[in-house]
């Protein structure tokens, strides 16, 4: 025995948890679609400079970056829900293999 224990409880847990975190950011890119900047929002020097091009420049990095995340989180939830179902069924299926030899 290799001494590992698996707590499928608390890794479908913390799948859970990754699931729900990547919806909360989901909306987070949802909000951030929105652009409140215009080309009065910083007047005649902010035209100038070319300031709202630039935050929504840096808007559009970050609304890509947290997308990034919401995918990777989501992965990761669906992964982990795999191998705790998978984790389920073999220890289940132990259970029937243990029972039919004891008869």
């Amino acid at each position: 025995m290799t001494g590992i224990k698996f707590d499928a409880a608390w890794v479908g847990g913390y799948a859970q948890l990754a699931g729900n975190s990547a919806d909360a950011l989901a909306e987070g890119v949802k909000t951030m679609a929105i652009e409140p900047l215009d080309e009065e929002s910083f007047g005649r020097l902010g035209r100038t400079v070319k300031t709202t091009q630039a935050y929504g420049k840096a808007a559009q990095l970050l609304r890509e970056q947290l997308a990034k995340a919401v995918e990777a989180l989501s992965s990761a939830s669906d992964g982990l829900d795999k191998v705790t179902a998978g984790y389920v069924d073999s220890d289940d299926e132990g259970g029937v293999t243990i029972r039919r030899e004891e008869r």
